[in-house]
């Protein structure tokens, strides 16, 4: 009798720790879905951009930025970790503490403990990125349009795709939540057929932004197609011409009333 009750004071806190770590952590993730980014691309100088060690191809560039990790998703995966670990960690010294046929509960603890841990790590990494984003001086992550062609901007490096080898840009994602309009997107840089062996096509997700993915999409794919007009990248017009695309992918259009007749 004592035995089963134990079973079950074991299995009822696996139950809550398994439970309260994947719903917090679910919960933490539905903040962060796609489509509803309304930011513009920054107008900035790209040495801010740089370590100021070498001259960037472009001055002025339009500066798409990602988001970042939120407040709310750092707090919901930072608890889910901890506290999933702390009720499992006080399970398994039960465990030891019974011993015998209880220890068959290691088959779930141990995969759980560590999916835990994970998550604790995960919580732990989106507070650094959060700081990381939030402190004066940190160096920007995201892609930007200048005259000279397309950069995506890591922590430690650069992708640098000039227009001139740049062959055309594509655009590919998939729906993860119907109801809610969650997606996934890409942007997708295919070089032209006379490149060197090792230079591939590049697909950046971009998905992740403070911009909407169709104004990325949009704004690379305009300078891309019309070489004519990229004298206009990095300056005030072009930064119009983006905004202009933002206030008609966020204003539904005006439906006006049909006169009698």
């Amino acid at each position: 009798m004592v035995a089963a009750n134990l079973s079950g004071s074991i299995g009822r806190g696996i139950l809550l720790a398994a439970s309260f770590g994947a719903v917090t952590a679910a919960l933490g993730v539905s903040y962060q879905r796609a489509g509803a980014e309304r930011g513009l691309p920054l107008l900035m100088n790209a040495v801010v951009l740089s370590r100021a060690t070498e001259r960037p191809p472009d001055s002025w560039i339009h500066f798409f930025s990602e988001t970042g990790a939120s407040r709310w998703l750092a707090v919901c995966f930072s608890a889910a970790g901890l506290i999933s670990s702390a009720s499992l960690v006080w399970t398994a010294v039960h465990v030891v503490r019974e011993g015998g046929a209880a220890l068959w509960w290691w088959l779930l603890l141990v995969p759980l403990l560590i999916a835990a841990l994970i998550l604790s790590l995960a919580g732990v990494i989106t507070i650094v990125q959060f700081v990381r984003h939030a402190t004066f001086g940190h160096r920007h992550i995201g892609l930007s349009l200048g005259r000279h062609g397309v950069v995506r901007y890591y922590l430690d490096e650069v992708d640098v795709w000039p227009w001139e080898k740049i062959a055309r840009i594509e655009a590919s994602g998939k729906a993860l939540d119907k109801e809610t309009g969650d997606f996934s997107a890409k942007l997708v840089l295919v070089p032209h057929g006379d490149q060197p062996a090792g230079v591939t096509l590049s697909e950046y997700i971009v998905d992740g932004y403070q911009s909407h993915a169709w104004l990325i999409y949009t704004a690379a794919r305009f300078w891309a197609e019309h070489p004519q007009l990229r004298s206009e990248l990095g300056t005030t017009y072009a930064q119009r011409r983006i905004e202009g695309w933002r206030d008609a992918m966020i204003t539904p259009p005006s439906t006006s009333a049909v006169p009698m007749i």
